[in-house]
């Protein structure tokens, strides 16, 4: 089916499952705290204690590796009959020096001709709490499906921007839910922490909020109904890019739990953090019809989650702290 009219008309059953979401529509521009935005300034309350982050990451790590084991190595290289075939004896070095650098190994090297080491990646703490940087500022009197619970009006994401051990290998989220009545300022401006990877660090950008209809993933419906809906389908129910509210896709590794970290009841999709606006596959649907260029509006933020996939933030509304959990595809 190319069109979602053509889906509908053919199977009028699926309306039952319709779900609004937001998308939110980044693209770089100047943001301010009073805006909602993504990457820019928050109204945090000066005399408000900056939220931290003290999990352990998971970072590449150089370690020494003995000048005679370097020796021996260069000494097997040299005795190469072919010059880009291995000798026996390198091989078994190689494994030598997997052995010595341990869990985690990624390779050896030497960077400005300086000494060899290995290098392993793996686990480490923060040198101190480590201040988190501000990811969203969204204000639901802008994303109609933003959700206010306990009546607040206003939502800011931050994040750790490291890859982490505990859960997705991917940032630590902190969600802080407010009123924007009570913000009256001054405010604070984010602390400085550890250099951050770069992938984690998003771009300001404006957001040109769009509400959209969605569609459950296949394995969310009826057998009466997911035996109908075709190949395409995930394409045509399900939009790409950042958007609040809807549907989560599952196509990466298929239907996943989503539990309440406290009662252990389903959670709702509160907001997805996608690496890309758009793919090779992404249905005219989807596309917007005043994006002069979708090329250039592929990866606005230049966030990258995982492999080029999309974090995706589930809370239970019933609890009353409004607790989360992450997801990554």
């Amino acid at each position: 089916m190319r069109d979602v009219r053509e889906l509908l008309a053919a199977i009028p059953e699926l309306a039952a499952y319709e779900r609004t979401a937001t998308r939110l529509h980044p693209r770089p521009g100047e943001v301010s705290a009073a805006d909602s935005h993504v990457g820019g300034p928050l109204r945090w309350p000066a005399g408000e204690p900056w939220p931290t982050c003290d999990a352990p990451v998971f970072a590449m790590q150089d370690v020494p590796l003995p000048g005679d084991l370097v020796r021996r190595l260069r000494d097997a290289e040299r005795q190469r009959v072919q010059r880009h075939v291995m000798t026996e004896e390198e091989v078994a070095l190689h494994r030598e020096i997997a052995a010595v650098v341990g869990p985690g190994y990624s390779g050896f090297g030497s960077v400005g001709g300086g000494p060899v080491v290995g290098r392993r990646f793996g686990e480490r703490p923060h040198p101190r709490p480590n201040p988190l940087i501000p990811v969203a500022q969204l204000r639901a009197a802008d994303i109609p499906d933003l959700p206010r619970p306990g009546g607040a009006d206003l939502l800011q994401v931050l994040w750790c921007p490291h890859l982490h051990a505990a859960g997705p290998t991917g940032p630590t989220v902190h969600l802080r839910w407010r009123c924007e009545a009570d913000l009256t300022g001054p405010f604070a401006e984010p602390p400085d922490g550890e250099p951050a990877d770069d992938d984690l660090v998003p771009v300001p950008c404006r957001l040109h909020p769009q509400r959209v209809v969605e569609y459950p993933f296949p394995q969310e419906l009826p057998d009466t109904i997911r035996s109908r809906v075709g190949a395409g389908y995930p394409g045509l129910a399900l939009a790409p890019g950042w958007k609040v509210g809807g549907h989560a896709d599952w196509s990466l590794t298929d239907l996943g739990e989503t539990p309440c970290p406290r009662c252990a009841g389903p959670t709702d999709l509160l907001l997805v953090v996608d690496s890309k606006e758009y793919d090779g596959g992404t249905p005219d649907r989807w596309r917007l019809a005043d994006d002069p260029d979708p090329d250039e509006a592929r990866e606005p933020t230049g966030v990258v989650v995982g492999r080029h996939g999309a974090l995706r933030v589930f809370v239970c509304l019933r609890c009353p702290d409004t607790p989360s959990l992450l997801d990554q595809q």
